[in-house]
């Protein structure tokens, strides 16, 4: 009769040490809160870069050197110093009228596709807001099982801003 108390006290310790490594473990899970992984990290600290020398000198041509990676849009240099020119002006015009630029926010991210993702963020101004979208391009590898993961591989197809709020709400 002892070995059967035995066995079933050791059933039963068992049961114990069991459940509360259970407890213990869910606790711990609980306890850290879950980031979801970042999958365009390196882009929106590129974008970060152009933002900080944007609020800091919206004039500046180093803000636009940042965000606009060898490569990007090639071929087209007369166009990019026309765009980037207009874009100066346009954002002049902003400050003036809805005060210097304060901070940003991360809006979104969406992939469409695995090889072309839109990214927008809020700039503060003191009166209002003003949406920046940033779209960029991978081009697709060759070796197909090699997935390129690094930011140096986006070319920036796309930079534009934009006062109307409205395009967050159809978006």
């Amino acid at each position: 009769m002892s070995k059967k108390n035995n066995g079933t006290k050791y059933i039963l310790f068992s049961g114990i040490i069991l459940f509360v490594g259970v407890l213990l473990i869910s606790y711990v899970v609980r306890a850290q809160p879950y980031a979801p992984p970042e999958p365009y990290k390196e882009l929106d600290e590129r974008i970060k870069l152009f933002l900080d020398e944007t609020v800091s000198n919206p004039t500046s041509s180093t803000a636009f050197d940042t965000i606009l990676t060898t490569g990007s849009l090639a071929g087209n240099s007369n166009l990019i110093e026309s765009s980037i020119s207009e874009m100066k002006t346009k954002l002049d015009d902003i400050k003036t009228r809805f005060g210097g630029f304060k901070e940003y926010e991360k809006i979104d991210a969406k992939p469409i596709g695995k090889d072309l993702v839109i990214i927008r963020y809020l700039l503060k101004c003191e009166l209002y807001p003003v949406v920046w979208t940033f779209t960029f391009y991978r081009r697709p590898n060759s070796n197909s099982s090699v997935a390129l993961t690094t930011a140096a591989q986006w070319q920036t197809i796309g930079l534009r801003f934009d006062t109307n709020l409205d395009i967050l709400i159809l978006k």
